[in-house]
C-alpha cells in the first residue's frame, strides 16, 4: 500500500518537475490571493515564497533564486491592477487541466491565504474561483 503511494508521488513529482509554466501558475494563485485585499503585505511576500518553496516537485526542479524571481514577478502583476492580475488568472488556466497540478496550485493559495492564521474574505473569494476553475474541492483541502 505505501508503495503504491510513494510511486504515485513520485510520478507526480516527475510529472510536474522543471515545467516553467506550472511554477509561473503556483506563482500567480500565490499572487493573487496576497492581493486580495488590495495590499501586499511584506509577512505575505515570505508566505508565498515559504508556500511555493514548499512544493517537493518545484523546490526539487528549480533553485530557490529563480523561484523567489518568480514569485516577485508574479507579485508585481498582482499589484498591477486589473491588467496584472487577469495576465494571472491565464497563467493558472493554462496548467489547471492536470488534476494534480491544479491541486497542488489551489493547495498553495490555500496555504498563503492562511499563513497569517485567518483566510480574509477578500481571499476566500479567490480561493473558491480558483477551486472552481480548477475542479478541486475546496473544503476538502481546507480540511486536510
Amino acid at each position: 500500500m505505501f508503495g503504491l503511494l510513494k510511486k504515485k508521488s513520485e510520478e507526480a513529482v516527475r510529472k510536474m518537475s522543471g515545467r516553467t509554466d506550472f511554477l509561473e501558475a503556483v506563482c500567480a494563485a500565490a499572487a493573487l490571493v496576497a492581493a486580495a485585499d488590495g495590499e501586499i503585505e511584506d509577512g505575505e511576500i515570505a508566505a508565498t515564497i515559504k508556500a511555493v518553496g514548499a512544493n517537493k516537485a518545484l523546490s526539487s526542479a528549480f533553485d530557490q533564486k529563480t523561484i523567489e524571481s518568480t514569485m516577485e514577478r508574479m507579485l508585481q502583476r498582482a499589484g498591477g491592477g486589473r491588467v496584472g492580475r487577469s495576465g494571472l488568472w491565464t497563467e493558472i488556466e493554462d496548467v489547471l487541466k492536470d488534476a494534480d497540478m491544479a491541486n497542488a496550485v489551489v493547495l498553495t493559495a490555500l496555504d498563503v491565504a492562511e499563513g497569517d492564521g485567518e483566510i480574509e474574505p477578500a481571499e476566500k473569494v479567490v480561493l473558491e474561483r480558483l477551486a472552481k476553475i480548477a475542479s478541486v474541492d475546496l473544503n476538502r483541502l481546507m480540511a486536510a
